[in-house]
């Protein structure tokens, strides 16, 4: 049966290219798409995974760090050290800034490094220095390709000199930048004030405990775990661009089930006299069905097949050009994508298979 579905399927070279094309288009769109939102996901939350904290405080109502202003005196840090279990205390500071460096539009989020507690520091260094020191500023390996090392920005008041590039800052429509707490300071103007805490329990302590007992002991903030947190500020992406992607996901199934559909389902009306002569000669309905589904399931695992190596060069190459385009393909992800592949491809096969049902042997005769 295999070697008739074979036959069948490759007979016609221009109908094979259309029908393995059209798959191959379903599967990048498929992977790039699903890529795409894990790539959004794992980056705007990349860098406060690294910040060392268990547990994160705001003012109240502020659990968006990118939307929702937060600003606490810093006297509360004497009362979140009387909460019981709670080990260690930071501020944690940060200010939304919008630049224009040679007509470039800069979008920055730039964190406060606090050399004294230790906290602001960039994840991961990938060229310069490791951490900024007065009248510096470290960016995002995103904004490579508008500003170079030994730049110098003007953020608000301060004259800022880029000594570095980090990654894991990349927030698709902005990105992490860090320069001292000093030029900060000047910059946001809120003496005594922090944006955020962010707090170690003792070993051995329960996170949810402790931050019931800050929402007890302290009026006017909140807290929250690093992990509720971090899904907090990547809501931007479940909340907009989920929807979105989940239709264009919906239309490359569509296309990949249409495609397939078409072609076998040509096919299957050309051969219909050879169909008809095989029932003649005793070949039940069932075995004719079959020969449908793997000349399906055999598009199908060769469109995916050039679909996945156009999807992986993709996000090798157009990354470098777009920086917005940040893509993490895991294999998972492959994985379910594929048997998707060939769900569409069996669900293509219906219409020839009923096709087939209601061919006459007698009207070949």
């Amino acid at each position: 049966m295999f070697f008739l579905a074979r036959k069948n399927l490759f007979q016609e070279k221009t109908r094979l290219f259309i029908s393995v094309g059209g798959v191959a288009f379903s599967v990048v769109l498929i992977i790039v798409l699903q890529g795409l939102y894990k790539g959004w996901s794992n980056k705007i939350g990349e860098y406060i995974r690294t910040v060392p904290a268990d547990i994160w405080v705001m003012q109240s109502g502020s659990e968006d760090m990118f939307h929702t202003p937060s600003v606490i005196p810093l006297t509360v840090v004497d009362k979140l050290k009387k909460v019981e279990a709670v080990a260690r205390v930071k501020p944690f500071n940060a200010r939304r800034l919008a630049i224009d460096f040679e007509g470039k539009d800069l979008n920055l989020y730039v964190v406060a490094y606090d050399s004294l507690n230790d906290v602001g520091k960039p994840a991961k260094i990938v060229e310069g220095k490791a951490t900024p020191g007065p009248g510096e500023i470290i960016l995002d390996q995103s904004q490579r390709k508008k500003v170079r090392i030994g730049d110098t920005l003007s953020v608000a008041t301060q004259q800022l000199k880029v000594v570095g590039f980090a990654e894991g800052g990349d927030l698709v429509t902005s990105s992490f930048a860090f320069a001292q707490k000093d030029e900060i300071s000047k910059i946001q103007k809120l003496p005594d004030s922090a944006n955020f805490f962010v707090v170690s329990v003792r070993a051995g302590a329960n996170a949810d405990t402790v931050i019931q007992n800050i929402r007890t002991d302290i009026q006017g903030v909140d807290a929250v775990t690093k992990d509720k947190f971090v899904k907090n500020n990547v809501k931007i992406v479940t909340d907009n661009f989920l929807p979105v992607i989940l239709v264009l996901l919906i239309i490359g199934v569509v296309v990949g089930i249409a495609v397939i559909g078409l072609t076998i389902f040509t096919s299957t009306v050309e051969k219909a006299k050879e169909y008809g002569v095989l029932k003649a000669i005793g070949m039940r309905n069932s075995q004719l069905y079959w020969v449908v589904v793997e000349q399906a399931l055999l598009a199908g695992f060769i469109g995916f097949s050039l679909g996945a190596i156009i999807a992986f060069i993709l996000q090798a190459t157009v990354g470098q050009i777009v920086p917005q385009f940040v893509t993490q393909i895991q294999a998972f992800d492959i994985v379910w994508i594929f048997g998707l592949t060939l769900l569409m491809s069996a669900t293509a096969a219906y219409i020839p298979i009923r096709r087939i049902a209601h061919i006459d042997p007698a009207e070949v005769f």
